[in-house]
C-alpha cells in the first residue's frame, strides 16, 4: 500500500467520526424535554451571585432582625391635687335696671256728655267704686300716668261702663248691661271710645287722694 492510499483512508475515517460527533450531539440535544401545555413550569435557576470589586463575591443581605414588642408602661393614677381646676366661668354682665314703671293712683277724672241734653260733667270716680252719670255706672279698675322716659305724657284708665236706667216708681230695678271694657287714653280719646247711642265719655286725669301707688 502506498503512502497515498493510506492517506486517503486516513481522511475519510476522521470526516466519518466527525459526522458521528455531529449526529450524537444532534440527538441528545432533540432529546431534551419538551415542556407540555399545563404543566408547572420548571423552576428558575437562582440568580447569579453579584461580584464584587476585582471580581470579589459581594457579601449577602443580612436577615431582617426581629424586634421584640416592648411591654406596656404603667402609668400610676392621678390624684385629684394633680387635676388642674376647670376654668371659671365668664362673669356674668350686670344686669340691666328694671325699666321704671308706671305709678299708679286712686282716682280717675272722667267727663261724660249726654248727646241728646248735651249736658256734661266733669267727675271723680275712685278706683273700686262704681260712679252713675244718669243712665251709666262706671267703675274704674286702675289709673296711671306715663312715666317721664315715655315719648307721650298721658293719663290712662282702665275701666268698665255699665248701662242701667233709673228705677221708676213702682218697677224694678233693670239689670245693668255692660258697654264698655278696657283701657281709655287722655290724649287720643278716638283710640278705643265709647259706642253709646246716647252718652259718650272720656278720661281727663289721674290724681291721687293718697300718696301714689307704684304698679306691680
Amino acid at each position: 500500500m502506498t503512502r497515498s492510499s493510506a492517506f486517503v483512508r486516513t481522511f475519510k475515517r476522521s470526516v466519518w467520526l466527525t459526522g458521528a460527533a455531529a449526529l450524537v450531539v444532534g440527538g441528545l440535544v432533540s432529546a431534551q424535554p419538551v415542556a407540555q401545555p399545563g404543566a408547572p413550569p420548571a423552576p428558575d435557576a437562582p440568580p447569579p451571585r453579584i461580584q464584587g470589586p476585582a471580581g470579589v463575591p459581594a457579601p449577602e443581605e443580612a436577615p431582617p432582625q426581629v424586634v421584640p414588642t416592648p411591654a406596656p408602661v404603667v402609668v400610676p393614677p392621678i390624684s385629684e391635687k394633680e387635676i388642674e381646676p376647670a376654668p371659671a366661668e365668664p362673669a356674668v354682665a350686670e344686669k340691666l335696671p328694671a325699666p321704671v314703671r308706671r305709678a299708679r293712683y286712686d282716682v280717675a277724672v272722667l267727663e261724660a256728655l249726654d248727646k241728646v241734653t248735651a249736658e256734661t260733667l266733669v267727675f271723680q270716680a275712685p278706683v273700686g267704686k262704681p260712679v252713675r252719670f244718669k243712665g251709666l255706672i262706671f267703675t274704674v279698675r286702675a289709673c296711671e300716668r306715663s312715666t317721664p322716659e315715655e315719648p307721650v305724657q298721658d293719663s290712662i284708665a282702665y275701666l268698665t261702663i255699665d248701662s242701667q236706667p233709673r228705677a221708676e216708681a213702682g218697677k224694678p230695678t233693670p239689670p245693668p248691661r255692660q258697654v264698655f271694657k278696657g283701657w281709655m287714653f287722655a290724649s287720643a280719646p278716638g283710640l278705643h271710645p265709647l259706642e253709646h247711642p246716647v252718652y259718650d265719655a272720656w278720661v281727663i286725669s289721674c290724681r291721687a287722694a293718697t300718696p301714689a301707688i307704684a304698679s306691680r
